[in-house]
């Protein structure tokens, strides 16, 4: 294994409990009772920690990248089937464990931040990953990402369909291309956040940086986009955007090598596979958490930080446990029972 997969593990692990911290600072009366003791870290984690989904768009288009770099696209739309059904699952599942644990906290939480209890048409839509698109309330913190996600994906698929070539230098023009746009326009747009434009300087960022060591047309496409980056940001300074170049930039220039595997960096691995699963789930500990303090009556803030210490633990808990008993199984199931319909679509 490259050692450039334990990087892709650390980047995120590290975005993962950012992400966390954030919502933890964002939503539930533990965050309101620690931000009367530590208004300066709690305004951090709420302003800053958030930019940390930045990390995951950028390895998401470098993964992506990787599985598609040199191999034809000849049944676009089964590569994005496949994808749904990878994200699909599980997040249905997650969804449903949050929708009880919300459901059993609403007697106790009475704040704006609670989702309402679902309609079947708003469970519809977020199956199918398109709730933002008609303006349903998101029933959990992480869902938008699953469904920007998938829109990323399903563009990139699409554009390796439709431009690829023996050397791919189009492609890789047009990527670089609708990233730049991205990043000097689409970018500064927040009315467009719920759609794959928004999001392609970070992905596009990701997927160029991936391609950048096939030849040397590939890394100066990637650089003349690095360097349209920093223009972008001297246009308007976004924070989100200096995190994915320095990310991006960071996946080219790091040495490849192998990874002298021990016991920690199992770990990190361990915890960078189940990111996908945290991000899905720790809403859900949040809620209950927040139940419980509200039911106990808690209001010293050095409490609510050993709570919330804890909450994150068992958050993390949670993801490992769910990825390996329930994400990895569900997984293997519904590809094997996919494959056999996916190879009638190939004939």
């Amino acid at each position: 294994m490259l050692e450039r997969s334990f990087t892709v593990d650390v980047l995120k692990v590290v975005a993962a409990q950012m992400i966390v911290w954030h919502h933890f600072s964002a939503y539930g009366p533990m965050g309101d009772t620690m931000n009367l003791m530590w208004p300066h870290l709690m305004a951090w984690l709420y302003e800053h920690a958030r930019v940390a989904v930045q990390v995951f768009l950028v390895v998401g288009g470098y993964l992506a990248a990787q599985s598609v770099m040199n191999k034809p696209i000849q049944q676009p739309f089964i590569h994005i089937a496949k994808r749904y059904l990878r994200l699909a699952p599980f997040y249905v599942l997650a969804l449903s464990l949050i929708t009880w644990a919300v459901d059993i906290s609403r007697p106790t939480i009475h704040e704006s931040w609670l989702p309402n209890e679902p309609t079947a048409l708003q469970f519809l839509a977020h199956t199918l990953l398109i709730h933002d698109v008609f303006g349903f309330e998101a029933l959990s913190s992480g869902v938008w990402y699953v469904a920007v996600d998938f829109q990323l994906y399903a563009s990139l698929i699409l554009l390796c369909y439709l431009l690829q070539s023996p050397r791919g230098k189009w492609l890789s023009v047009v990527i670089a291309l609708l990233c730049v746009a991205s990043m000097w326009l689409f970018n500064r747009m927040r009315e467009l956040d719920i759609w794959a434009i928004y999001f392609f300087a970070a992905y596009g960022l990701g997927v160029l940086a991936a391609w950048s060591k096939r030849t040397n047309f590939d890394r100066a496409v990637f650089a003349f986009t690095a360097l349209m980056g920093l223009g972008a940001l001297w246009l308007e300074f976004r924070s989100r955007l200096c995190l994915a170049l320095v990310t991006a930039v960071w996946l080219v220039i790091k040495p490849k090598g192998m990874v002298h595997w021990t016991p920690m960096k199992r770990v990190v691995h361990r915890l960078s596979n189940s990111a996908y699963v945290l991000f899905l789930t720790h809403f859900g500990v949040i809620v209950l958490f927040s139940d419980m303090w509200n039911k106990s009556h808690f209001y010293d803030p050095y409490t609510a930080f050993a709570l919330t210490g804890f909450a994150w633990l068992c958050s993390v808990g949670l993801g490992l446990f769910l990825h390996e008993k329930a994400e990895v199984p569900i997984h293997h199931w519904v590809s094997h029972h996919s494959k056999q319909l996916f190879l009638r679509f190939n004939h």
